[in-house]
């Protein structure tokens, strides 16, 4: 068995293709080339793709817009809520404190709770207050007697002022 495994080894070397140590380096060189080409190619796309996925930085112009359309947006919101407040008759400088989304219904119900409930701690509501009418003299003047009457009924201080009681 052994001289059939060496006859087998020496046909195989004969087998084997000669070439002369040039055509050894150049074939390796190739080989060589042809992996540096593979993989420059791979590292050209991938630092492509990095290129393409990294943020752009801004110039110091398009900073600035930013800046300025963030700080125009808050100065809107800052005005519509305080527009919100004074609509629900709560004082708007307090929109200083409060959130851009806060919800003006609610907090409007918990101030009022909050009101009236240090109101009936305090042991006084008052009660029966006409509502603030104002009229004017040339208002009373056009008036006929049937809307007198009606407006002294509804704010008979007032209209004791303008008869001259």
């Amino acid at each position: 068995m052994e001289e059939n495994t060496n006859v087998e080894q020496q046909e195989q070397e004969q087998d084997a293709i000669t070439m002369s140590k040039s055509d050894y380096a150049k074939a390796i060189q190739s080989a060589e080339d042809k992996l540096r080409t593979k993989y420059s190619a791979d590292i050209k796309a991938l630092d492509d793709q990095i290129t393409e996925l990294t943020p752009k930085q801004k110039s110091d112009a398009e900073l600035d817009f930013e800046n300025r359309s963030k700080a125009l947006e808050a100065r809107e919101k800052k005005i519509a809520l305080q527009e919100n407040l004074n609509s629900k008759n709560i004082d708007g400088s307090i929109a200083d404190f409060l959130r851009d989304d806060v919800d003006i219904d609610g907090f409007y119900t918990v101030i009022e709770n909050l009101v009236n409930a240090r109101i009936e701690k305090a042991g006084y509501k008052p009660t029966g207050h006409q509502p603030n009418e104002s009229i004017s003299k040339e208002k009373w003047a056009n008036m006929n007697i049937a809307e007198r009457t009606e407006f002294y009924n509804s704010n008979p201080e007032l209209a004791k002022k303008f008869l001259g009681m």
